[in-house]
């Protein structure tokens, strides 16, 4: 639970964590992110593999 709440994934009532995308960089500082909205729906891969050849 404590992830989720430091990256706004927590979802309480339920004690879930939302589906989500995250790059960091090598000092840990977040470089994207991407919530969705659905469980089910599938995040924009291509814009992610962008987001971490970015920080490479």
């Amino acid at each position: 639970m404590k992830f989720g709440e430091a990256y706004g994934v927590l979802i309480e009532e339920m004690r879930l964590l939302a589906r989500a995308v995250l790059v960091l960089d090598a000092q840990n500082r977040v470089t994207y992110t991407e919530y969705l909205d659905e469980v089910t729906n599938h995040p924009d891969y291509e814009k992610s593999l962008s987001a971490v050849k970015a920080i490479l």
